[in-house]
């Protein structure tokens, strides 16, 4: 058995070096080249993210525990690609991230999408719940006609969710113009917001505001200051419209 320094490639038998380990993957040596390929791309990149080999010997000791060629290559592309956004990769955007690995945006997409559904728990309603209030933290907004806003939710997973929390409401959100940018009225944005906000951060936004009213009455004007205001000061790039900012928009 030999080792590659650099990582290599051979057709024969499928088989290739990948951090001075020898895989076999059978007899498909394409398919061989093509995980080869993406495997150099993920090694460079963390690579340039570490002055060491403890971010790639990790992913490669997990890679082990699950057996050699377990994974067809876009479960592979997949698997990498999830321990990639759970860490170095977790706050860029779908952009960002095309140009680290040196992929398609699409191919970004794609993957995000893929790893949500493969490695994270879509029954758990909480973390897009979670997601959901963080994004409304850093907003980049747009203001539409009438009381329409937009802005964007690049995650798919957390778009859909979105959507499926205002059907369930008889409403929808509109996204034909750009799938990863959302229009909908304000109405609708507080229908998101009484949804995913627990009862505790409803409570204490209750508690802070002056005013007297139900949750959907106050956050509604809330947000309504905070847009007007973001409008007024031509303001449309980093907006706070999450607890904290809704907590002093009532004060």
């Amino acid at each position: 058995m030999q080792s590659h320094p650099q990582g290599g490639c051979s057709a024969k038998g499928g088989r290739f070096f990948f951090n001075k380990m020898f895989v076999v993957w059978g007899k498909n040596s394409k398919f061989a080249a093509e995980v080869h390929v993406f495997s150099i791309q993920v090694k460079k990149y963390m690579m340039s993210k570490s002055q060491n080999n403890d971010k790639l010997s990790e992913v490669i000791d997990a890679y082990l525990n699950r057996g050699f060629g377990s994974m067809n290559k876009n479960d592979f592309e997949v698997w990498i690609f999830n321990y990639l956004l759970q860490n170095d990769l977790n706050a860029k955007t779908n952009f960002d991230i095309s140009i680290e690995l040196g992929i398609p945006e699409s191919k970004v997409k794609r993957l995000r999408y893929e790893a949500s559904l493969k490695y994270g728990n879509p029954k758990n309603t909480n973390q897009y719940n979670i997601a959901f209030l963080s994004l409304l933290n850093n907003v980049n907004l747009k203001k539409g006609s009438g009381n329409i806003i937009q802005f964007a939710v690049e995650d798919l997973q957390l778009r859909k969710y979105l959507d499926s929390v205002l059907k369930k409401k008889g409403l929808f959100s509109d996204t034909s113009f750009n799938t990863e940018v959302v229009s909908i009225t304000i109405e609708d944005l507080v229908v998101l917001l009484d949804e995913t906000c627990t009862q505790k951060e409803k409570d204490i936004i209750l508690k802070k505001t002056k005013n007297k009213g139900n949750f959907v009455d106050l956050t509604k004007k809330a947000l309504e200051n905070i847009i007007k205001g973001a409008v007024n000061a031509s303001i449309y790039q980093g907006i706070n419209m999450g607890i904290t900012a809704l907590k002093k928009a009532l004060l």
